[in-house]
Parts: structure tokens; sequence; C-alpha cells
């Protein structure tokens, strides 16, 4: 296949996402009990329409569609960044720690601050973030060696830190009251519990900002994969550029677990499928992995609000669900 023929296989695929993701925003949107027509969305945004129709899409189900959407673009993109740099199919954050140690600052606080850790919203998504980069850094300075950063070490630490601080995380959580243990339970399960417009307009500025910047290192990524020695010699600083681009990686996958809680499988699976879709060419990987990941990300909320109406399933175990059985296939057919 020529080129000019792989790229505009890209572009359809990049479309055909996007049509799935707008289609998943409206369907995501109507998700309840009560419909939102065409027209009342349009009065609604220019300060029309109903105040209870008004507050049900901009205080209740917008928030949340642009919570999970952004979590998982970021999710996906940060999955489809370690991959890259780690030159690891099985890396994700996750694995890294990140999941854990934001984890195991929440649980702490709600443990040794009592009655406050339910009622302070603000707070959490500070702590949550703290633990999420403090797991890093722990993985980052313990994958350090002579020569610089080590992927395979990385990957290693990462697994071990995320099994010590995931049961220290479970010993504290026996020491919580029914309600607090529930509610750490589902934010470790991936609940979306952040989805207002204060975590938005942070988790979207954030976002925004890292995005660019890794999008702009894609012919890095390219240059990355072709293996250290290889990059070297093309004048790559492989060292530094590894930290630049895991680092950006590490902050959108802890703003993204901040505001929505633990999510296994979406940094995992999606750089995959985007990666079948699209090619290798992380000029046009990376915009289909935020795509496949937001697309992930809507349908599965929709799936956890409709599923069990009107209880509700926690966003991440549909996802896990959902991605789990692709990523075996993948792992039997290759």
């Amino acid at each position: 296949m020529t080129d000019s023929r792989k790229k505009m296989r890209a572009c359809i695929v990049l479309a055909i996402l996007a049509a799935l993701l707008i289609l998943g925003i409206w369907v995501d949107i109507n998700a309840g009990y009560r419909h939102i027509s065409p027209e009342e969305i349009w009065n609604i945004l220019w300060g029309k329409g109903e105040k209870g129709v008004r507050f049900t899409l901009l205080q209740l189900r917008l928030p949340r569609v642009l919570a999970s959407l952004l979590a998982g673009a970021g999710l996906s993109v940060s999955g489809c960044v370690i991959q890259g740099v780690s030159r690891n199919e099985m890396a994700e954050p996750g694995i890294l720690g990140i999941n854990a140690g934001a984890g195991l600052f929440v649980a702490a606080f709600i443990v040794f601050f009592p009655g406050t850790g339910l009622s302070l919203p603000l707070i959490l998504p500070l702590l949550a973030f703290a633990g999420s980069l403090a797991a890093a850094l722990c993985g980052y300075r313990l994958a350090l060696t002579r020569r610089g950063l080590s992927p395979g070490r990385l990957l290693l630490t990462g697994i071990a830190m995320s099994t010590v601080l995931s049961s220290v995380t479970t010993m504290l959580m026996l020491r919580m009251s029914d309600s607090e243990y529930a509610f750490v339970q589902n934010w470790l399960a991936g609940s979306l519990w952040g989805a207002d417009w204060p975590n938005i307009r942070i988790l979207s500025t954030g976002l925004l900002i890292l995005l660019v910047f890794v999008f702009y290192k894609s012919r890095t990524l390219n240059v990355l994969a072709l293996g250290h020695q290889t990059a070297t010699g093309l004048g790559v600083g492989v060292s530094r550029q590894s930290v630049l681009l895991l680092g950006a990686a590490v902050a959108m996958s802890s703003l993204c677990c901040a505001v929505g809680g633990g999510f296994s499988f979406v940094g995992l699976v999606c750089p995959h499928l985007a990666r079948r879709l699209t090619g290798s060419n992380y000029r046009l990987l990376l915009p289909a992995a935020a795509l496949t990941g937001a697309v992930l990300m809507t349908f599965s909320d929709i799936i956890s609000r409709t599923l069990l109406s009107p209880d509700e399933i926690p966003v991440g175990i549909v996802a896990a669900v959902i991605g789990a059985p692709y990523f075996l296939y993948l792992c039997i057919k290759t």
C-alpha cells in the first residue's frame, strides 16, 4: 500500500471515529429519563429553555459526557506514548502505579481525616493527582541506571509499586465506614465522580496543553520507535526526549485519574486498536488513539447509565469489560 493510500485510509478512519464520537455524545446526553431534543439544546445554549431541562443538561449530563471523553482521550494518548517510549506493547499508565498511587492518597486522607474526605470535592482531585505523580516519580527514580532510563526496569518497578500501593490501600480501606469504603471502591473502579465544571476546566486545560506538546513530538516518537542506537545516530537525545514524553504521559494520566478515578485497559487497548486502524506513524496514530479512547469511554458511559437503570455501574468496569475481550482476541491472533 502506497503512502498516499495509507494517509487516505487513515483520514477515513479518523472521520469515522469522529462521527462515532459525535453520535456517542448525542446518545449520552439523552441517556436518562428525560429526552432532550435538538431544539431544547439550542435554546439552552443561547440561555433560554426551561430551568429544569437546563439544569439537567448543563449541570448533570454535559459535565459527565465531557469528563468521560476527555478521560478516554487522555488515557489513550498517555498509553500510546508510554508504549512508544518503552517500546513495550504491554505498557500502560496503570502498570506504572499511577492509579495505585492516587488511590492510596485518597484512601489515606479519608482514614486519617475522617468526616471530611467526602465533603471536599476540590481537595480529593489534588490528592489523587499528587499521589499519581509521586508514584510515577518514585518509579522513574528506581528505573534509572548508569546508562539512563531503562524502559524494561521502569515497567517492572511500576508493577511492583502498583502491587504494594494497592495492598496498602486495601489495608486502609478496612478501617473505613461502610459509606467511605463504598466511595473509595467506586472511585478505584472509575466512577467519574469528579464530573463537574471546575474539574472539567482543569482537565480540559491541562490535557489541551499536554496533547499539543505530544502531537508536536510525534516525529520524535517515530524516531524513538526505531531503537536506541538508531535514534541516537539520527541526532535524537534519547534520554532527554524519553523523560519529557514520559512526563507528559504521566501528567495526562494523572489528571484523568484525579477526575475520573481508576480506569483499566483504556490506556492499553485503545493504542493497540488505533495502531491496527492507522498504522504506526505517530502523526496519525496519536489523533486516532485520542478519538478511540474518547469513543470507548463515551459509549461505556452510556452503558453504565442505562444497563441497570436507575442504578449505575462504574464506567471503568464497563470499559474494562469492553476492552478485555478485544485484548484477549488480539493476543491470541498475534
